[in-house]
This record gives C-alpha cells, structure tokens and sequence, in this order.
C-alpha cells in the first residue's frame, strides 16, 4: 500500500469543496437573478427559439398598475362580491385575498393599456394557489375570456376546483379537461396558454399538460385573476393567491414549443423540482425583499 503525502490527501477534498462552492454560487445567483427586478427574459419558461415579450407586468411596485388591470369593484364572480380591498401589490406580487364567504377579489386587463391575447399568442404567469398538497383551497383562478361570453371561448388556464384543473368553455358547452396531478399548492408555478388558429395548447412549469380543439370566433381574449367561494374554504391570509408575474409572448422565426409530457401529467421530477425552486425563490424574496 502506497502511503500519500498528507497535503496530497488534502487536494481532492479542496476540490470537492471548491466545486461545490462554485456550483452554490451559481444556483444562488440564477434563482436570486430569477426574482429580481427586471425586464422579461427572452424566450417563456420552457421554449426555445425568437419569441418577441409583448407585455410583462413583474408587480414590483407598491399598487396596482390601473393603466394595465382593472379591480371590478363591486362585481360578481365565482360565488362572491368582488372588492378592491382585497387586492393588493407587495413584495413583488399581486395578492388577492377572499376575506369571508361573500368577499372576494379579481383582476382583468380589460383596461386602457390593458393586452388581451390574440390567436398566435402565447401568454403565462407564476401563480402561487392555496392550498395543502394536491388540495387547492377556495376558488382561484387564471384564465382569459372573450367579449360577449361564451362565443369567444374561455380558457381556464389553471383553475382550483378542489384540485387544480384546466378547462375550455365556448358556444357549443363545457369541455373540461380535469385535473392535473401533482402538488401544486403553495409554491410559485408557471402556467401558459398558447392559443392556436382551432385549438389551445396549456403548459405548465413549461410542460404541455393539456392541448384541446377550440370553437371559439377567434376575437382577443382578456387576462383574468380572481378567487372566490368554494370547494374548501379558507378564509384571510391562508386564501390568498399570489401571483409574481404575467407575460405575454408572440413567436418568431425559429420559436419552438417544449416537448410534451406524457397526455395529461407533468413530469414528477419536474413538479419536485420545481417545487423545490419555488420554495427557494420565496425564502430568498423573504430575505431581499424582491
């Protein structure tokens, strides 16, 4: 057996160490970069190729942007009166809260500076539902419908109908695509739509999920957020929705769409891990305030 010099066995310890500091440092750095302040990046979570950002709202002010959404104070919704006391912008998200049984919160983009996504386009956000594992609590959601419902269809891009769903409304009725598996509550996930000429293709955390014929007439469809009253009810702080940001996108040349996961789950390593990132970026918005 061959005896080492003692700063011989030392050296392949350093460098495990010095690798694993690098590497550290470099998932701190991207997932702090991730939640900083900052223009959108340059493709959606996900894609690949020239896709063109024609509307990024990152919540990182102190109040709603009214040029861009609009509260419906007053309105009704998903079982509630709708209020702007329950909406809010802070720490770099939109929160909407369901206070009680009959007071709830929603936000559209049916305003003066507001987008509202054509055929061609794709459009995603990071929502955070409540809820307890595959439990999502209440009735949130992140869709986009067309004027003089149903004819220009509804997209539920994530829905919490006890689980988290997807589904489709038009002329011709309900088609709802049911739940997605997975843990979805209580962390940050990205869900997009991409809506095509006849039908809409659903991506969340970057994963085709769901892709169903439309009917719809085709006419731009504005972004909605909202919580309201149902399945199981939490009320006050444990009911709010969070959203850290919303994107719209138009392909270009060589703009490319993900893989599909296997018809109707994502991945359980991808739902683990983005998980894990989801719940990182939180404790790293905690401490920074971003």
């Amino acid at each position: 057996m061959h005896t080492q010099a003692h700063g011989h066995r030392l050296a392949p310890r350093r460098n495990v160490i010095r690798i694993m500091a690098v590497a550290s440092s470099v998932l701190v750095g991207a997932l702090f970069s991730a939640t900083s302040a900052g223009a959108a990046p340059a493709v959606p979570v996900g894609f690949e190729g020239g896709w063109t950002n024609v509307f990024d709202d990152e919540f990182n002010g102190s109040s709603l942007d009214t040029n861009a959404w609009t509260t419906n104070e007053g309105g009704q919704i998903n079982n509630v009166t709708t209020h702007d006391s329950n909406v809010s912008v802070s720490g770099g998200h939109l929160v909407l809260t369901l206070a009680d049984s009959g007071s709830g919160a929603t936000i559209n983009s049916d305003a003066p500076g507001g987008h509202h996504v054509a055929v061609g386009e794709y459009v995603e956000a990071s929502v955070e539902f409540p809820g307890n594992g595959t439990d999502i609590y209440n009735w949130p959601a992140w869709w986009l419908s067309g004027p003089n419902w149903p004819s220009a269809g509804e997209n539920d891009i994530a829905e919490g109908l006890g689980t988290l769903t997807v589904n489709y409304h038009s002329l011709s009725g309900s088609h709802n695509q049911g739940t997605i598996p997975g843990a979805w509550s209580n962390a940050f996930h990205t869900y997009g739509v991409y809506r095509a000429a006849n039908h809409s293709d659903v991506y969340w955390d970057g994963q085709l999920v769901k892709s169903y014929p439309t009917d719809d007439n085709a006419a731009p469809e504005t972004m909605i957020f909202n919580v309201g009253d149902g399945n199981t009810t939490v009320y006050g702080t444990g009911s709010q929705m969070l959203v850290d940001w919303v994107r719209a996108w138009k392909p270009g040349p060589g703009a490319t769409h993900p893989v599909a996961a296997p018809p109707g789950q994502v991945p359980w390593w991808d739902a683990f891990w983005n998980g894990v990132v989801g719940w990182f970026q939180s404790q790293v918005r905690a401490l920074f305030g971003g």
